[in-house]
């Protein structure tokens, strides 16, 4: 080599070593003192050893202070490259909270954005290791960091390929609606925080003191519904990360990933009569029926601590992924609210665009009545679902426990095969009802109640009706077959083997959506 290459490869040496500490040790110390880890410390334990391809890592800032300095600021706060996940390719971007804050100037806005549209281009999914103190306040870039484009980029690419934030860190104002506007977002409980306004910023706004637990992860995932998996510090939350990218295609032209068959297809499975009771007022927790239905007891719980009357999961049947959701009647009656409603909006607008199977376990009465929940809108929450599960094109298959009522059970559960259910089952012990009341209205309403109303509205709508009766007419459209309890597992496995290549086009319309319910 000529001594023109000698040099260059030792500047190259140097920037690089430079570079990979970040904002320095004294910085890096004080990170670690919070119980953090540094950005290229995150990205080892997401990837798989060795696989990182970095980008930009040359980068340095042209922000100016207001002073007209300009800092050191190594990558500008941002490392990026491409790494493998379970032998898989996916985009990451990791804010380095050790080089001032983490915060966003005009390079460093370049490493968020450019990333997300290559892995759009490479049909790879976008990973965020979020840990940032939000616009690069003081310093002469424009106010919004340029991060509106972002935001703008992330709805574009919405359901093009999964976006997944794991936040690690401060997440404020503005920059609050990037973890949102994701996919999945998962939180640490040791160091995340997510707020539009700070305890600082609401204090200055409006004198109110708020705690710095609000907006922390069990915030999130027990209040809010913001938050989709919670981990206790970093290195937990980005291992669930990992989990999740198990269950997810690389794009909306894939399926998602098969894995090795380790459980028995045709594996009977008899304790579920001894978990299930029946006598339809006992309760029970259906996390173990889930237990015993799916490969290996294996699944991964979406919002576990929000809505806990509803489950929503990712898990495997003889190695093909799907989403279930679930009612559980552990918690108030498995009645759904608004809450529920939400959750199992978004967790079915996932398993939509990322073609994933929906299979229901339904046992449920119906929606939970009462002026709390009419005034907040409940008959739009459930509206959106009742639009969202009519045209969602994905396999839906339904498994009826023990109660089907009302809209709950029927509509939006898939006890109902005319809303585009693929493949109905019910247990021998189920019923089907409009409502699940056992009231004698004419004490309630008085002796003012017509009796032909009472007997031909008020009381027929409670009447239970059993699943043989129900399975003898098919043009009602109900249940496609009576199964054996402990046959759940291989008539699942079957529906999703007989709708595996199922091809369902909606009418064609401009904007490629409606206008439901919101």
């Amino acid at each position: 080599m000529g001594k023109r290459m000698d040099e260059a490869i030792k500047r190259y040496g140097e920037i690089q070593e430079k570079n990979r500490l970040g904002g320095g040790v004294k910085h890096i110390e004080r990170q670690h003192g919070r119980g953090k880890l540094t950005a290229r410390e995150r990205i080892e334990i997401l990837i798989d050893p060795g696989s990182f391809s970095e980008l930009g890592s040359f980068v340095g800032t042209t922000s100016r202070r207001i002073d007209g300095r300009i800092p050191e600021a190594p990558c500008d706060g941002a490392v990026i490259g491409t790494g493998r996940v379970n032998g898989r390719l996916i985009m990451i971007h990791a804010s380095d909270f050790t080089v001032l804050g983490g915060s966003v100037g005009a390079q460093h806005l370049i490493k968020f954005t450019r990333p997300l549209e290559m892995a759009a281009m490479w049909g790879i999914p976008m990973v965020n290791l979020l840990d940032s103190s939000g616009g690069r306040l003081g310093y002469q870039d424009v106010a919004m960091a340029g991060v509106d484009w972002h935001f703008r980029l992330q709805s574009l690419y919405s359901g093009v390929i999964p976006q997944i934030t794991v936040l690690m860190g401060p997440c404020i104002a503005g920059g609050a609606y990037l973890p949102t506007l994701c996919d999945f977002l998962l939180m640490s409980r040791n160091s995340a925080n997510m707020w539009l306004g700070g305890p600082r910023q609401t204090r200055a706004a409006t004198s109110e003191k708020i705690d710095r637990n609000i907006g922390g992860a069990d915030y999130h995932m027990q209040l809010s519904g913001s938050c989709d998996v919670v981990g206790e510090d970093d290195e937990e939350t980005i291992n669930k990360c990992r989990e999740l990218l198990r269950y997810l295609p690389q794009n909306f032209r894939e399926k998602p990933p098969e894995r090795e068959k380790t459980d028995n297809p045709d594996r009977e499975v008899r304790e579920l009569t001894g978990i299930v009771p029946d006598k339809f007022d006992q309760t029970y927790d259906m996390h173990d029926v889930i237990k015993k239905l799916v490969d290996d007891t294996d699944y991964l719980e979406i919002k576990n601590e929000y809505a806990k009357n509803l489950i929503t999961c990712f898990c495997r049947f003889n190695g093909a992924g799907v989403g279930l959701v679930a009612n559980n009647p552990r918690y108030p009656g498995s009645i759904l609210e608004i809450n529920s409603c939400d959750k199992y909006y978004r967790f079915l607008q996932v398993l939509d665009a990322y073609n994933i199977p929906l299979v229901n376990l339904v046992d449920t009465p119906p929606l939970v009545p009462g002026e709390a929940e009419e005034a907040k809108g409940l008959i739009r929450h459930v509206g959106k679902i009742v639009d969202l599960y009519a045209t969602t094109t994905v396999p839906k298959i339904s498994i009826v426990l023990r109660e089907a009522y009302a809209d709950t059970g029927g509509m939006i559960m898939g006890g109902l095969k005319s809303m585009g259910t693929d493949l109905t089952y019910a247990w021998p012990i189920a019923r089907f009802a409009v409502e699940a009341s056992k009231l004698d209205y004419r004490k309630i309403y008085g002796k003012g109640i017509e009796e032909d109303a009472y007997e031909s509205y008020l009381n027929r709508s409670r009447e239970k009706v059993g699943v043989f009766e129900v399975a003898k007419s098919w043009t009602a459209q109900m249940v496609d077959e009576i199964i054996k309890p402990g046959d759940t597992r291989k008539k699942i496995i079957e529906a999703l083997e007989l709708t595996k290549n199922k091809h369902e086009h909606l009418p064609e319309r401009a904007k490629g959506h409606g206008t439901g319910p919101t």
